[in-house]
């Protein structure tokens, strides 16, 4: 008998795996309503930019003093703004870990494009400082270590979002959600790097994020569950031949 609730209590992390709903969920993305600040993120500024990402309370913006929406999240968003012609970029890069199964990113964004139109570049370019128009806002995901501002392909593993023309001016807090399994899955260990961007030279213009989660989650496959069931079965008959 005491062979039996040995072997039971050893297999008990094992029996943990076997409870409905097994999932080892983890938050890749840190400090993801900016209610304390921009702790985790980063800012980059093109160089000569006006303005900046700042933090968002309220119904104006942070600079400008448009009229934008509340955040919807908690009391503080992140948004950019300026006065003047500028990039910004607002990241945070994060471990993918070593196995996943399931992974969904989320936010909420808010597109305030004060101009007519939206311009996007061909090549695609983040620079504001050339006499091509530049007006857009893009949401990728990159390996990590690139240019903050770079559109290169070798860079870009997934573009999230990237406004056109004829997409309405203004937008949001609007939510989004993509599910990210294959490719955390096929980048598994590595470092990525989520990234918020805009540009604009044409006219003043607001980028608003809030809710930014990203959740990954390894639950085991079928054929690893029936092995476990199999190894406790062993393991239950090998201790109650020993103790009859």
């Amino acid at each position: 008998m005491r062979t039996t609730v040995r072997n039971l209590v050893l297999a008990a992390p094992l029996l943990s795996l076997l409870a409905p709903g097994f999932a080892d969920g983890a938050a890749l993305v840190t400090n993801s309503g900016f209610e304390s600040g921009f702790t985790g993120w980063t800012r980059v500024d093109a160089v000569g930019s006006d303005g900046t990402f700042s933090l968002q309370a309220g119904t104006a913006s942070p600079i400008s003093g448009d009229v934008v929406p509340s955040p919807p999240g908690g009391a503080i968003a992140a948004m950019s703004d300026a006065q003047g012609p500028g990039s910004h970029v607002l990241y945070q890069d994060f471990i993918v870990p070593s196995v996943v199964t399931s992974a969904v990113l989320t936010f909420d964004l808010f597109v305030g494009n004060r101009a007519a139109s939206f311009f996007t570049p061909s090549p695609e370019s983040l620079d504001f400082s050339t006499p091509v128009l530049n007006q857009q806002a893009r949401v990728d995901l990159l390996r990590a270590g690139t240019d903050p501002f770079s559109a290169d392909a070798s860079d870009l593993l997934l573009n999230l979002i990237q406004t056109n023309p004829g997409d309405p001016l203004v937008s949001g807090y609007t939510s989004h959600s993509t599910d990210l399994s294959a490719l955390l899955a096929a980048h598994a260990g590595e470092t990525l790097r989520l990234r918020f961007a805009e540009a604009d030279n044409v006219f003043t213009f607001q980028l608003g994020v809030d809710n930014v989660s990203l959740v990954a989650e390894s639950i085991p496959e079928p054929h690893s569950v029936l092995l476990l069931v199999a190894a406790l079965a062993a393991a239950s008959f090998a201790g109650l031949r020993k103790s009859s």
